[in-house]
């Protein structure tokens, strides 16, 4: 039976008992609007949260890291040829750096990464965990040398300048960029020196081209030059680098680009799903603790529709049994409740969905201090806002009230008016 086709009556006699108490019906009515403001809010947040670290993730992070760790490192089968007789094998101590996790003749690799279509940028990097140093202040930081055209494609680094231009970096072989809140903590800004200690000790002076802020704490506590100067300062040779990011034109490939591309090139590809996943993992526990905790609190709204409907219930015994023998079906007396619980679902959905509307509007215009231990940083919540949360909490708080309706309308249509009338209960 639909809306349309429910005799007039019946709807008028719903409504005028539900809203004969006003202030237990205002009540309930605030309990399913608080619920679903508060399912939207978390929905809303936790959306929004998901979708910024995602954007960021996705937008200013490679989608594939290709590391120097070597895969099938080569083993000797043994130490002496066949048929060697030795009493004593000598180890010579070597002096010099040995460094397994580096990537060797690296434009051979970076030239057989490129080969595959469906990567569309490759950036070598040289990775350095050193000291910079400016004035007073001595910081460990990381320097990281890179291709600038190349690291920009990935990066965005033009595009979230705060002073300077990114692409000089090309052009100043004692160049680098320092991030905002690695430039913050130093005290240092665009035309400064600093400086860089290297891995024997030796210090090495730098120009300060600029300063950018990209929003992900890693990348803006550290600093970024040209990858000959990282290899000086790191110890490396000429022709190794710590590792390659990619980008690729499919994000959903990246994991099957990467298993391929760590066979050709016997070093680890990992995906940003990986490298990300203790944080994803964190933020998807807290939204499923969450949504339990809101969903226990629409129960508990739709416990008190079933309040007030059994006491409408038991209240109105008698209007009841005089309905029924006035020729009211059982079907006319169980819509009768049925329709109060729509109504009360309906209307406190509709006050929820305002409320929370305007709650979004309210946090996400609310300035907060940037966190400087995450992954990503930002000075405002990010708050999601889309019509699917609205649906999601009106359509979950209308199955809550309307079950919570079927047991009293059950009730009232097994009334028997013989027994009412007489005054048998």
């Amino acid at each position: 039976m639909t809306l349309a086709r429910i005799p007039r009556h019946i709807v008028t006699i719903a409504f005028r008992q539900l809203f004969q108490r006003k202030r237990q019906a205002a009540l309930i009515i605030s309990g399913i609007g608080v619920a679903v403001m508060v399912l939207v809010t978390a929905l809303s947040l936790m959306d929004g949260l998901l979708a910024s670290f995602a954007d960021k993730i996705v937008n200013f992070s490679p989608h594939i890291v290709l590391s120097g760790e070597i895969l099938h490192p080569a083993v000797p089968d043994m130490l002496l040829p066949p048929g060697a007789a030795a009493d004593h094998v000598f180890f010579i101590k070597n002096t010099e750096r040995q460094d397994e996790d580096v990537v060797k003749n690296y434009t051979m690799v970076v030239n057989a990464v490129r080969s595959d279509s469906r990567i569309i940028t490759v950036s070598p990097i040289v990775y350095v965990n050193t000291i910079v140093a400016f004035g007073a202040q001595s910081l460990p930081a990381a320097v990281i040398g890179v291709l600038p055209a190349e690291a920009d494609k990935i990066q965005h680094f033009s595009a979230n300048m705060l002073s300077g231009r990114f692409a000089e970096l090309e052009r100043t072989p004692d160049g680098v960029m320092l991030g905002s809140s690695l430039a913050r903590d130093l005290t240092a800004r665009m035309g400064d020196q600093i400086q860089c200690v290297g891995i024997a000790g030796n210090r090495f002076t730098v120009n300060v081209l600029g300063v950018y802020s990209t929003g992900m704490n890693d990348v803006d506590n550290s600093a970024y030059t040209n990858i000959p100067l990282a290899q000086t300062v790191g110890g490396f040779a000429r022709d190794e680098i710590t590792g390659l990011q990619l980008r690729v034109s499919n994000l959903k490939e990246d994991a099957r680009v990467a298993g391929e591309i760590a066979e050709l090139t016997n070093h680890r590809a990992t995906t940003w799903e990986q490298n990300a996943a203790g944080i994803l993992g964190i933020l998807n526990m807290i939204s499923s603790i969450v949504y339990i905790l809101v969903f226990f609190v629409i129960v508990v709204a739709g416990f008190g529709v079933a309040n007030i409907l059994i006491t409408n219930v038991l209240e109105k015994y008698r209007d009841i049994a005089i309905m029924k023998s006035l020729g009211f079906h059982r079907n006319e007396i169980t819509l009768i409740y049925l329709l109060q619980g729509v109504a009360v679902a309906l209307i406190g959905a509709a006050i929820g969905c305002l409320l929370g509307f305007v709650m979004i509007e309210i946090l996400r215009s609310i300035p907060i201090t940037p966190s400087q231990s995450g992954m990503i940083r930002s000075d405002r919540l990010q708050m999601g806002l889309r019509p699917l949360y609205f649906a999601v909490a009106s359509g979950f708080s209308f199955i809550v009230c309307v079950a919570a309706s079927i047991g009293p309308s059950r009730k009232a249509a097994r009334v028997n008016p013989v027994e009412i009338l007489r005054g048998e209960r």
